[in-house]
């Protein structure tokens, strides 16, 4: 009887306001968190007033309602049963979908996305290219995953059908690994030692070289520049 009423209690700890309180007092409410709770299996569509929803963890939450138009901020990771992204919040800034299995798609419509966070989601098929505000992009393990915008951080590792280097793909992934074979092999010791050679000085100062050619160039259009511009004289 004691450890019934011990899980009881625990239980009731890790509940939320949506399964603890009336909707009526919830109305006004613009921050929600109900993270880790067990009981909850749909965020009200009455909540409208919202801006931002956390819900990490939710093994039961099924669903979040399209009439949270307001939502600046959305993170719904690891809650197995949530199957997409309403198109409806297109004010989103901020989404963390990651650890979310069912989910397939981003909407089109998400066009704020400033940060994106969708890794281990092994249905996700495409990140639309529409979403082209992203600056933050973690989309690692999704297998499937075919296509994504650029992005100035972005984190794709263990996603197969990326290709690396298509035009509407930009990347330094190659570049990255020619130099990490460079520091890990003796070809850096090799440079340091040509760098300290008369065949290395003679490439860049010698004025039939490319050193030497650059620096002429640079003289002739600096004394150029110094030479008084020719007076046109009036008929």
């Amino acid at each position: 009887m004691a450890d019934s009423s011990f899980h009881t209690f625990t239980s009731f700890l890790a509940m939320c306001i949506i399964c603890t309180d009336p909707i009526e007092s919830l109305l006004g409410v613009i921050e929600l968190n109900c993270s880790y709770c067990p009981d909850v299996v749909a965020i009200p569509a009455e909540l409208t007033q919202l801006t931002s929803v956390t819900c990490v963890s939710c093994p039961r939450l099924a669903s979040i309602p399209a009439t949270l138009t307001r939502l600046l901020h959305l993170s719904c990771t690891n809650c197995p049963l949530v199957t997409f992204i309403p198109s409806t919040f297109t004010r989103l800034v901020r989404l963390s979908c990651h650890g979310c299995p069912l989910i397939t798609t981003i909407p089109s419509q998400l066009v704020r996305l400033a940060h994106l966070s969708c890794s281990d989601c092994p249905r996700l098929v495409a990140i639309p290219a529409t979403l082209d505000r992203i600056t933050y992009l973690d989309c690692a393990r999704c297998p499937l995953l075919v296509f994504i915008p650029p992005a100035k951080r972005a984190y794709c590792h263990g996603c197969p059908w990326l290709p690396q280097n298509a035009a509407d793909y930009p990347t330094h992934i190659p570049s990255l690994l020619r130099l990490q074979r460079w520091f890990r092999t003796g070809e850096k010791q090799t440079f340091k030692r040509w760098i300290r050679t008369r065949a290395f000085n003679e490439w860049i100062f010698h004025p039939d070289q490319i050193g030497g050619k650059l620096v002429k160039r640079q003289m002739e259009a600096e004394l150029g520049a110094m030479r008084p511009a020719k007076v046109q004289r009036l008929e």
